[in-house]
């Protein structure tokens, strides 16, 4: 497909010295890729013959749920809107710090094991540290069959560059590593929740220790029941995981045991 070489081959200029972050618009520009990229699976899906509705997820987000027979895949449709979701918190990509900690391992045990021994955030005071914080994930895609969640898909999109041509520029790449913890605390809150990493082809192009880490932690992730992981960023690694999906929702395939 076209659309997927344009995601691989993205990249974004060369630096250019005293620009300040938040000044360029590369993101955003792969981020229009992407959101392509769901038009034409949801383009797919109806010609192949699933029904479609419109909904508005938590935080004003839009879906379509495409739907063939009992089960429905919901995938982002930013050009949509219509009902808010039945079952909204299962497209939740927002999450609070103060709940997480709820859940695991308590206020109470956070603030006996975590808080600084002094200071502003010292003893009792130590949840005014985190209060109103949240950790988002770009996106998130939702398998559902029967009315139930059969699976939650976390999406990052992330992009590199190399200005010389040899290896990839910066460390902008390490927030990627704090966002793969926070979804192993996030993971458990489902029935089954995986994360996938949709970034463009200069992983593959350039010298980094990124490529190989990412595919070494969803390795490792996959030895343990609640966590999957899968870093895409290659136009065979992309077309498998849209195949896979779809497989799913026309055959019931688990999209795991997808051909690689």
């Amino acid at each position: 497909m076209e659309l997927l070489a344009e995601i691989e081959q993205f990249e974004a200029a060369e630096s250019v010295a005293a620009t300040g972050t938040g000044t360029r618009r590369e993101g955003a520009q792969f981020e229009a890729l992407i959101a392509r990229l769901w038009a034409a699976v949801e383009e797919h899906a109806i010609v192949a013959g699933a029904t479609t509705s419109a909904m508005t997820g938590p935080n004003g987000r839009r879906y379509v749920r495409l739907s063939v027979g009992n089960r429905s895949l919901s995938v982002p449709a930013p050009s949509v809107g219509a009902r808010a979701a039945e079952h909204g918190l299962w497209l939740e990509v927002v999450f609070r710090v103060s709940e997480l900690v709820a859940a695991y391992p308590s206020e109470a045990e956070a603030v006996r094991r975590y808080a600084p021994p002094d200071g502003l955030f010292a003893g009792e005071r130590y949840p005014e540290m985190y209060d109103g914080l949240t950790t988002r994930f770009d996106d998130t895609i939702v398998l559902e069959e029967d009315g139930v969640l059969r699976e939650k898909v976390l999406l990052e999109y992330k992009t590199a560059k190399s200005s010389r041509g040899r290896q990839i520029d910066g460390n902008a790449h390490e927030r990627l590593s704090f966002q793969v913890m926070q979804y192993l605390e996030i993971a458990t809150r489902y029935t089954r929740c995986s994360m996938v990493v949709i970034a463009n082809g200069a992983f593959a192009r350039y010298r980094n220790k990124y490529h190989v880490s990412f595919h070494q932690q969803a390795d490792r992730l996959a030895n343990f029941r609640w966590f999957r992981m899968e870093h895409a960023s290659s136009v065979g690694e992309y077309t498998r995981f849209i195949e896979g999906l779809l497989a799913w929702l026309f055959e019931g395939a688990d999209r795991w045991e997808h051909p690689r």
